[in-house]
């Protein structure tokens, strides 16, 4: 049953509660696991900026089928994708976990200020629905490692859960519209 003062904050406020809870119990649980937190750093890693620029340029220049697709659909969505993520971030000026959860350490350090959206778990979405829509259908593999990225996020404590979700959300919804715009989809 919701308390009374549970039924009277708004609902970004229960919103954000949730969030802290989560991510609370996620960084407590991993706080001493060291082999899982340098996992988590390494698959955050994977998210950086440099891996999709050669990959786009691996698949380019293997030829593989529709690979100027990939790379031209590749590139109008991070033309998109990387100032929308920008502009939400500085709009909504969410502060990271550590800065507002009392117990909460970041693991690494994040790149920029802002918590929401996960910019990281934003391109890793992005990439995995242009490469899964081009090359893999239905039974897209990308989408495990671009959900790990978003997990990572959190298990470092520099994102809260519904960071990762919008990231995700947005990520996705760009790659599809800078198909659909472009006709490679």
């Amino acid at each position: 049953m919701l308390s009374v003062q549970t039924a009277a904050m708004s609902p970004l406020a229960r919103l954000h509660q949730w969030d802290a809870l989560i991510l609370n119990r996620v960084f407590q649980g991993v706080r001493y696991r060291q082999k899982l937190t340098h996992v988590m750093a390494t698959v955050s890693r994977t998210g950086d900026g440099p891996l999709y620029a050669v990959t786009a340029m691996a698949v380019w220049l293997a030829e593989i089928p529709r690979a100027d697709a990939f790379c031209l659909t590749l590139m109008l969505a991070f033309a998109i994708e990387r100032p929308i993520y920008y502009l939400l971030k500085n709009s909504f000026k969410r502060n990271r976990p550590e800065q507002v959860v009392p117990g909460v350490i970041a693991v690494v350090v994040p790149a920029d200020q802002f918590s929401f959206p996960s910019g990281h778990t934003s391109a890793a979405f992005c990439f995995a629905t242009i490469a899964g829509v081009l090359f893999t259908g239905s039974l897209n593999p990308l989408f495990i490692w671009a959900t790990a990225v978003g997990v990572s996020r959190v298990v470092l404590a520099v994102h809260f859960p519904c960071d990762v979700l919008a990231g995700a959300m947005a990520g996705s919804a760009i790659a599809l519209i800078s198909g659909l715009l472009l006709g490679t989809f």
